[in-house]
């Protein structure tokens, strides 16, 4: 859906800005709406990313793009957690919001162990 180039050093900068993206800002920047079809197909973009990152030894970064109204994932995220990590916490509430600090803090501070290797292109 997206240039996952893009993307990838859209999230990388914020990162290393220590802070979270909401779904409709990532959308926005793309110039796509905020539509259930645009999210899952950013969703299916963020996991292509991820595995590129993780290539290189980096963490997930898709615990960075959240709800506005609540400030986390969508509970799709916590879910494919569940699949491919084995997490074993709630979707929702303090549990669910202290593995996401858990893994965006490792995504900033990866970013920030980027220093000149980064190019925000």
């Amino acid at each position: 859906m997206v240039d996952l180039d893009l993307l990838e050093r859209y999230l990388l900068r914020a990162a290393r800005e220590r802070r979270s993206v909401t779904y409709g800002e990532l959308l926005g920047f793309f110039e796509r709406r905020v539509t259930w079809i645009h999210v899952a197909a950013l969703c299916k973009d963020l996991g292509k990313v991820g595995e590129r990152i993780a290539a290189r030894g980096g963490p997930e970064m898709a615990c960075l793009v959240v709800r506005k109204s609540d400030g986390i994932p969508g509970e799709g995220y916590f879910v494919s957690l569940r699949e491919e990590e084995g997490y074993q916490g709630s979707l929702v509430g303090p549990e669910a919001v202290a593995e996401l600090r858990r893994r965006q803090a490792a995504a900033f501070d990866y970013a920030a162990g980027l220093g000149e290797a980064f190019s925000d292109g």
